[in-house]
């Protein structure tokens, strides 16, 4: 015959009240880390985005020097994009929309230069971004086409 097992005081499990209290513990605790993510997820396309603005100028000039041709770098503002084209448009280098949070603004003071076969630039000026709440600025400065990206 089958043997029946008698429960001991010993071998109680969690009642269902306990089981609540914890399970609203660890979703109010999981919470909290969603809360600070996007704060946290715009910060990070702000970077992007002027990670990938710099590679892509640093590219063209580099392209300029080795190829011994002019790049022309053009911003669009209406179509909130940029592109780099070789001698006289030929050939396309960089053709790059804006994330969805990155908006060019119009208080710029140029939306054109050319980068010389040595790597020197023909205009200079400033182009500003919008980035989330964050104004984003690009500082071309004349001559040696060194620029900087300022937020």
């Amino acid at each position: 015959m089958a043997a029946i097992k008698t429960i001991s005081n010993e071998e109680q499990g969690f009642t269902l009240i306990e089981m609540l209290i914890v399970i609203l513990v660890m979703t109010i605790v999981a919470s909290f880390g969603f809360i600070n993510i996007k704060p946290l997820w715009t910060t990070v396309k702000k970077h992007l985005f002027i990670n990938q603005l710099q590679v892509d100028l640093y590219y063209a000039q580099t392209y300029a020097i080795t190829k011994q041709t002019n790049v022309y770098v053009q911003f669009y503002e209406r179509a909130n994009r940029y592109m780099m084209t070789d001698n006289q448009h030929q050939h396309l280098i960089v053709d790059r929309k804006l994330p969805e949070n990155v908006d060019m603004l119009s208080e710029g003071t140029f939306s054109s230069y050319t980068i010389n076969p040595d790597g020197n630039v023909t205009n200079f000026g400033t182009i500003y971004f919008r980035a989330g709440e964050e104004q984003v600025k690009l500082v071309v400065n004349i001559g040696r086409g060194r620029f900087y990206v300022q937020e």
